[in-house]
């Protein structure tokens, strides 16, 4: 009844379904952010697993890359990173050289190899032959058709050959110039930065000299701080030599001095006691009795 109701005012075009379902899209918008937030979360979870597990792969491959034996030279030459695993084909597949000239060619445009390809199966002719009989079976097939345009292709022909001719070996020294100046810069940098190595090895060289002897350098330090402990030690035996020696001196003054204030005393004393004892009368009959003995000796001499 509702539907029968609501078709007349529906415009053409428009499906009932519609009216009915948008009254619910808010619901359905709700269930689906919900569940698209769940799964992505889900996502978001799995992602981190992931990446948990790369970590770990990572890290597992670094601790087996750690034993891995890697090759540095091949035949006395250095070897790019690429070609430094130890599973890498050296022999059948050699590193790639770039070459510094283009390969030989003939006729300008023909590869060298073509004519060593057919020179091993036909011989020195057959390049040759092998390029005229396909010319004349183009020819004879219709597949190169001679045209009125055919001269102009002919005189494109001259012109290019006549120019490379000409203007080839000029060109092919500006370009070897060129060439020659990039080799010479890439060189000079090696060779700078060799110049640059070869110091820096110098100088380790010379610490890892200067190193080596630390250890006499050490002994000589230790022989010096015992020569100064040595010196000093015969200074304060020196100092102390000294001082006991001026104590001893004064010591040894000091009894000589009371020594000779003690005779001089005991000399003063008895000279003052004898002059004492002695009288006037005494002192003229000892002189009269020197003068008698004076006189004996001069009598006795004549």
């Amino acid at each position: 009844m509702l539907t029968k109701f609501i078709r007349p005012v529906v415009p053409n075009g428009i499906s009932s379904s519609l009216i009915f379902n948008r009254s619910l899209s808010i619901s359905n918008r709700f269930f689906q952010s919900t569940t698209s937030k769940s799964s992505k979360t889900n996502e978001k979870s799995l992602v981190e697993q992931n990446k948990q597990e790369k970590v770990l792969r990572v890290e597992d491959s670094l601790k087996d890359l750690s034993s891995v034996q890697w090759r540095t030279e091949h035949n006395g030459k250095r070897l790019w990173p690429h070609d430094q695993w130890p599973e890498r084909d050296l022999v059948n597949y050699p590193p790639y050289k770039l070459r510094e000239t283009p390969n030989p060619v003939r006729w300008y445009c023909v590869p060298e190899s073509w004519f060593k390809f057919f020179h091993e199966k036909t011989g020195v002719t057959g390049p040759y032959m092998f390029f005229y009989g396909l010319l004349v079976y183009g020819f004879s097939k219709e597949y190169i058709v001679l045209w009125y345009d055919f001269t102009e292709y002919l005189i494109l022909a001259a012109a290019v050959i006549t120019v490379v001719k000409k203007l080839g070996p000029t060109v092919g020294d500006v370009f070897r110039g060129w060439h020659k100046e990039e080799v010479d810069r890439y060189t000079s940098v090696v060779s700078n930065s060799k110049a640059m190595a070869g110091k820096m090895l110098h100088g380790y060289e010379e610490s890892l000299t200067r190193a080596k002897g630390v250890g006499q350098l050490a002994d000589a330090r230790k022989d010096i701080v015992s020569m100064a402990l040595e010196t000093a030690y015969r200074d304060r035996m020196r100092q102390m030599y000294e001082a006991v020696k001026r104590r001893l001196d004064y010591q040894v003054a000091l009894q000589n001095a009371r020594k000779d204030f003690e005779r001089t005393n005991m000399i003063n004393w008895i000279t003052s006691e004898v002059k004492k004892s002695i009288t006037a009368k005494q002192e003229q009959d000892a002189l009269q009795s020197c003068l008698n003995q004076l006189r004996q000796i001069a009598s006795h001499s004549t």
